[in-house]
């Protein structure tokens, strides 16, 4: 039987997202195959853990979690900003899975799997380390790396990657030294870079990444942006910005979080339909709130 290699970060504050997207991976994979999901983390509680491991037991016959915390001291003198540590750990790749796993996909915890991603294992990932979906515009690799790093070459199509969902070819990333190379980036950089260890790998790997189709990393973006594509056929759903589980949250494809929680047994039944109700109307409230002051401001300045 295949084995399909998962790898998430998370630390105990996102221990119910992190649930929630892996419970909707298993929820859409085949049972033909096997999953492990490995929760890389800096500490998460007995409790979360064995609510995590209630919920994604039930979810797929042949589930199995993986739970590694890591030492954080190994990325002393990186300035991650205001984002959690974690978000480096996907750096470690190449020490946490053994030369025969051949590729690994990496996945945010702010994602709602929507498509059985075994088709992801059929894709010839040829003689690129990460394969994955544009993030934003097409003069994102310019503006966030290209300006500030004039040294860095990348092809006249080279585009940036959104990290958040990344399809890893382990022994091209192992040959192309991507971790150790992206680490000294970030030593010597941190400073300058608006999203950290996004920009420092896309900086490593100036262009050259495969591309695989947007529906495998729909990004909702934040408020007024435009969409990156049709919310239709999505294959993973990706909260970019502001989060689906917060009472503020009116962009779009709510309810396909909500229905994600529900699935996933975080809370019992009763608890759990109570709490995604009082959420949702708020976030209605809130998005019918926005519009309707929107119009009464159009008003008023005609």
């Amino acid at each position: 039987m295949k084995t399909l290699h998962v790898m998430m970060c998370a630390n105990d504050a996102y221990a119910m997202p992190l649930t929630v997207a892996a419970h909707s991976l298993l929820f859409h994979a085949g049972h033909d195959v096997a999953v492990e999901v490995h929760v890389i983390s800096d500490g998460i509680s007995a409790d979360n853990k064995a609510r995590a491991e209630r919920s994604l037991a039930s979810s797929h016959p042949h589930a199995k979690v993986v739970w590694r915390e890591i030492d954080t001291s190994q990325f002393d003198g990186i300035n991650f900003r205001h984002y959690s540590i974690v978000t480096l750990f996907r750096l470690l790749l190449p020490q946490l899975f053994p030369p025969q796993v051949d590729r690994v996909l990496y996945i945010d915890c702010d994602i709602v799997v929507e498509r059985d991603i075994s088709e992801l294992w059929d894709i010839d990932l040829g003689d690129k380390a990460v394969w994955a979906v544009q993030n934003g515009t097409d003069d994102d690799l310019e503006n966030y790396v290209l300006k500030k790093f004039p040294e860095i070459t990348a092809p006249a199509d080279g585009r940036y990657f959104n990290a958040g969902v990344m399809l890893v070819n382990m022994a091209e990333w192992r040959r192309q030294d991507v971790s150790a190379r992206t680490r000294d980036f970030l030593q010597c950089h941190s400073e300058r870079l608006g999203f950290p260890d996004q920009d420092a790998l896309n900086a490593v790997l100036a262009g050259h990444w495969g591309h695989l189709h947007p529906r495998w990393n729909k990004q909702i973006l934040r408020m007024g942006q435009p969409e990156a594509a049709d919310i239709g056929d999505p294959g993973i759903l990706h909260y970019t910005s502001r989060k689906p589980w917060t009472r503020d949250y009116i962009q779009r494809a709510k309810w396909a979080w909500h229905r994600a929680y529900l699935r996933s047994g975080w809370q019992g039944r009763a608890a759990a339909c109570l709490t995604t109700a009082r959420l949702y109307g708020t976030q209605l409230w809130r998005f019918g709130s926005q519009r309707t002051g929107g119009r009464i401001a159009r008003l008023l300045n005609r």
